[in-house]
């Protein structure tokens, strides 16, 4: 793990403009410390040497010890006051000669959210999408802790991928780990500003309470939506029907997310990782396309001839005037009843369900709800 994130800070570095060494005053010099010193050196980097925690004067006498990094005048900051951080944004925009053009999200860029319980491979299906270790991928738990930012590019579209931490099974583990629970909230945070959700699964385990965690969720933000199965390859004598068998063991265990599509993919083989950009770009592009209102009405006379609408409340028995597309992502449609009629729940998910059925719009969110008019639509 340590040697991971040895080897990802070595790459960010080489990639910057501008390196801010940053040191602890507090620990003193320390041979960590000496050995980045010798790789910004040997590697000629732009950099700045920068001494935190100098809160008094025999703190700042002591920043002196990391002239011997041979990186040119430390510069002393507190952040915990605020002290000379403005002194070295003066610095970093001396040091930063050529004026960078701000780097912004690709435009038209599909936001994909990758999440999970732990150690169900969301890295590992990153990396192999990427074909790079791009993300740290490790045994122990927990090892994602911040939603990680990826652009891609991928048949001439652009992609964001976003790897996020996993949740832990207990509450009270979540409540007690303050970082655990800071990553908890990056995570929900990145669910709610993504195109489409990916939720991984291990295949070759039964799903587990993180797992219907992460599909409540889900079920509550109407977002795009594609489960995938990784770790097939760890099934044994795999075809149709054994595919066909998982999809009615989720759909079974998650009723509420059988809409969406069930992936079989192999983050160690690579196998089907780029059927998930393939999946994630149709149901992110249905998302955004209305239907036409004179679709709608003949969709609406089929449905009613095959199941007429229930009751709800009452003894009055409702009758459908209108249904329209009233909204893009998700795609939200207004079914129009009598005013002193209601229509049972069971009526909406059917439609909902048919709606689905009608316009292939598996893994699309939608919403259907009731409007009650006193105004007969034709």
């Amino acid at each position: 793990m340590e040697l991971e994130i040895y080897k990802k800070t070595k790459q960010a570095i080489q990639k910057s403009d501008l390196v801010i060494f940053l040191v602890d005053v507090k620990t003193g010099l320390m041979p960590q410390d000496r050995e980045f010193a010798n790789f910004i050196k040997r590697n000629k980097l732009n950099s700045l040497l920068v001494v935190n925690k100098c809160h008094n004067n025999q703190d700042r006498n002591q920043s002196n010890d990391f002239f011997k990094l041979g990186l040119g005048s430390p510069i002393m900051i507190s952040s915990a006051s605020g002290a000379g951080v403005g002194d070295l944004l003066d610095e970093v925009v001396k040091k930063v000669k050529v004026q960078k053009e701000i780097i912004s999200e690709p435009k038209n860029a599909i936001k994909i959210t990758f999440i999970g319980k732990t150690n169900v491979g969301k890295s590992s299906i990153i990396n192999a999408i990427l074909n790079e270790n791009r993300v740290i991928v490790s045994t122990r738990e927990h090892t994602t802790r911040d939603a990680q930012y990826v652009p891609f590019e991928y048949k001439n579209q652009s992609f964001i991928l976003v790897d996020t931490a996993g949740v832990r099974k207990k509450t009270m583990q979540i409540k007690r780990d303050e970082l655990e629970a800071k990553s908890v909230v990056q995570t929900r945070k990145a669910i709610k500003q993504s195109d489409v959700i990916i939720l991984i699964t291990d295949v070759s385990l039964p799903l587990s309470v993180g797992d219907m965690k992460f599909a409540e969720i889900i079920k509550e933000e109407k977002k795009g939506l594609i489960i995938v199965a990784n770790k097939w390859d760890k099934i044994e004598e795999k075809d149709t029907k054994s595919y066909n068998k998982y999809v009615e063991y989720y759909n079974r265990m998650m009723p509420y997310l059988s809409w969406a599509s069930v992936l079989p993919v192999s983050a160690i083989d690579r196998q089907r990782v780029f059927n998930i950009l393939d999946e994630a770009k149709v149901i992110y592009d249905k998302n955004q396309i209305g239907i036409e209102r004179e679709i709608l009405k003949k969709f609406l006379v089929k449905i009613i001839k095959m199941h007429p609408p229930t009751i709800g409340r009452g003894n009055n028995k409702p009758r459908i005037f209108d249904i329209k597309n009233v909204a893009v992502s998700p795609l939200t449609f207004e079914i129009s009843i009598g005013s002193k009629t209601s229509l049972h729940d069971s009526y909406i998910r059917f439609m909902e369900k048919k709606i689905r059925q009608e316009f292939n719009l598996r893994g699309v969110p939608v919403v259907v709800y009731v409007k009650k008019s006193r105004t007969v639509v034709r």
